[in-house]
């Protein structure tokens, strides 16, 4: 009976040893950022099933622990916004049957080296990836213009046409501007209501993923090698990480198994 007890201990032991290798590798190649139930998708996707708890259980033994966002601090502050303000169209509907029919997009700010930078993404809620992404010094509508014509070209739409563009109530947003080029481009402007961040929750827990997860990738970030190195991380972002909505698929790979059923 000893016996039998000592060899199961130790088939189990070579098992989870070769699981937690496994395991190693998987956190290594995603940074730091994976916890248990990103890493029990990324195996099996990969053709090795296992309960996310024992993932857990694991990490923790190994202590490997995965980079947590930080609580988010809202700021809300009353304004009278001034420019033109759209109807909420999304209603906090994030689901699209398709692509090309629901965008969502956002500008955030951050500090390298001291100086501010403004990134300005936009993102496809059919498939989760953030089909443009740029940065500027400036958080103007220029930046906001670039953003959505380079998501344009992405997609090699030539308009706009029926493709719903949801924003918060930033300055960009409302300007006159930002009106024109929605009837060039014949898009329809969404926006969330007045200091409401849930309206535009996608795009804003995007960016909350971003700012933990970006530094784990590029520890030391510098001027220089700033946009090349933000480019590298969203093409990480949407060729390679897994993601839960998506059934553990990145966001390329869904829209490609997509077209592939159509």
């Amino acid at each position: 009976m000893q016996s039998s007890a000592l060899l199961f201990c130790n088939k189990q032991y070579t098992k989870d040893k070769k699981m937690l290798t496994k395991i190693k590798r998987a956190f290594s190649l995603h940074k730091g950022t994976y916890g248990a139930k990103r890493i029990a998708g990324y195996l099996k996707g990969k053709g090795t099933l296992v309960n996310h708890k024992k993932v857990a259980r694991l990490m923790k033994e190994a202590n490997l622990k995965a980079s947590v966002r930080r609580p988010k601090t809202t700021v809300i502050t009353k304004t009278k916004a001034a420019g033109y303000i759209y109807e909420n169209l999304l209603q906090r509907d994030f689901q699209a049957l398709h692509p090309n029919h629901k965008w969502v997009t956002d500008v955030t700010e951050v500090t390298v080296e001291q100086e501010k930078f403004y990134i300005s993404a936009l993102m496809d809620l059919f498939n989760r990836e953030v089909i443009a992404l740029e940065i500027s010094s400036s958080n103007n509508f220029e930046l906001v213009k670039a953003t959505i014509e380079a998501a344009k070209k992405k997609r090699k739409l030539t308009s706009l046409d029926g493709v719903t563009i949801h924003s918060d109530r930033g300055h960009a947003y409302r300007s006159f501007y930002y009106y024109e080029l929605s009837k060039e481009l014949r898009f329809k402007p969404s926006m969330s209501r007045k200091a409401n961040c849930w309206d535009n929750a996608v795009i804003e827990s995007f960016f909350s993923h971003f700012k933990v997860e970006y530094p784990c990738f590029y520890p030391t970030i510098k001027i220089n090698s700033l946009k090349q190195n933000l480019k590298q991380y969203i093409n990480y972002y949407n060729e390679k990480r897994s993601q839960y909505k998506l059934g553990f698929v990145s966001p390329v790979t869904y829209l490609l198994n997509y077209k592939k059923a159509v």
